[in-house]
């Protein structure tokens, strides 16, 4: 039971997630307690009690004061087809998304609601493993949408919907051989360009700092920032890629790693926005100042960097473009069930910020 409820008719999409829980065997016999419940869905004591009104009235449950909750009825029926329904598939809760991500996808809600649509949000960890199908048979098969919304998507999981010719379009990049519809950001190029802006400025030690993830767009971004490093042509350039695990502590170990060379880099190219913040406060705590002694761009752009102190340099995309491009593709899709073309790449606006620094000099960075 992975899909949680959503605002709209929050009573009625209670009853039927705790339904396709109880199809789908979670609960054997019994339901948990109303603490477990509530803390697994999502939502209030007295909407669960609400749902679960709903449930009893329609002989799926029994219940007794101080008795635990019986299930009483099974039913295998197929849930009814929902034509306007869309699925976004997410590995994670949308209290956990990036900023940017909760801003488009509010607007791709209101875009579909106004054709006719529902977006609804599904978070499922099962179907970001290493195998896939199994989850997502079943869910296809219970929901049986109109199309779907992949992000942070993995190769297996786009693999999937590619083989099947299922109605889909990936927000971020497609992985080699996977023929489906991307609206992605053009990070390639970006990379590239946030290279150049570092050697145009004497730089010439370069590191990209990017999560292990496996993304097709943070591979892409690496090619950019690689073709740029060689398309330089001097031998004094150097610039090394450092992957972490997405956690604070990796992330500072694997900044320490680095600030521990003879040579150090000198110019820093990052490729989440959250992780600008987490490289910023280490890079000040080892003692190096923004700009004066490292330079930083960052690839991704959230709200929250207009705020930073220095001015953060970054690649900005709106939102609201972000959620009609993809609007337009998913109305698409669910017109005619599939896409025709994938549309070009968006291409982000650079910010100049003051972390992007003066031309450096080719002295090493002495240890804080």
């Amino acid at each position: 039971m992975n899909r949680l409820p959503q605002k709209a008719s929050l009573v009625a999409q209670t009853a039927d997630v705790l339904k396709e829980g109880i199809q789908a065997d979670e609960w054997k016999q019994w339901l948990p307690g109303e603490r477990e419940l509530c803390d697994k869905l999502r939502v209030a004591r007295m909407t669960l009690r609400a749902a679960l009104k709903l449930l009893r009235r329609e002989g799926w449950i029994r219940s007794r004061p101080g008795k635990r909750t019986q299930i009483i009825a099974r039913p295998r029926r197929a849930l009814p087809v929902v034509k306007e329904r869309v699925l976004l598939l997410t590995p994670v809760a949308m209290e956990f998304l990036r900023p940017f991500s909760i801003l488009w996808i509010s607007e791709l809600r209101e875009s579909l609601a106004q054709a006719g649509h529902h977006l609804e949000i599904y978070v499922g960890h099962a179907l970001y493993g290493e195998k896939p199908a199994k989850a997502l048979e079943s869910l296809m098969r219970q929901l049986r949408p109109a199309g779907c919304v992949l992000t942070s998507s993995t190769r297996n999981l786009q693999q999937w919907f590619s083989d099947r010719r299922f109605p889909c379009v990936i927000v971020g990049s497609a992985h080699p051989g996977v023929e489906l519809p991307s609206v992605d950001i053009a990070y390639r190029a970006a990379c590239r360009h946030a290279t150049g802006q570092f050697l145009a400025r004497g730089h010439q030690r370069l590191a990209f700092l990017n999560p292990d993830s496996g993304a097709a767009g943070d591979l892409e971004s690496e090619r950019g920032f690689k073709e740029a490093v060689a398309q330089a042509k001097l031998a004094t350039v150097e610039g090394v890629i450092v992957r972490h695990d997405g956690t604070v502590t990796g992330i500072c170990n694997k900044l320490d790693l680095s600030l521990s060379r003879r040579y150090p880099p000198r110019a820093w190219l990052v490729s989440r926005a959250t992780h600008v913040l987490t490289a910023m406060g280490h890079l000040a705590r080892r003692g190096l100042r923004l700009p004066q002694d490292v330079a930083l761009i960052s690839r991704d752009h959230d709200p929250f960097l207009t705020e930073m102190v220095p001015s953060v340099a970054r690649y900005v995309v709106s939102p609201s473009g972000m959620a009609h491009r993809i609007s337009r593709v998913v109305l698409e899709m669910v017109r005619d069930g599939f896409v025709r073309q994938t549309p070009p790449l968006i291409i982000p606006r650079f910010t100049e910020g003051e972390t992007l620094g003066a031309r450096a000099d080719r002295s090493p960075i002495s240890e804080a």
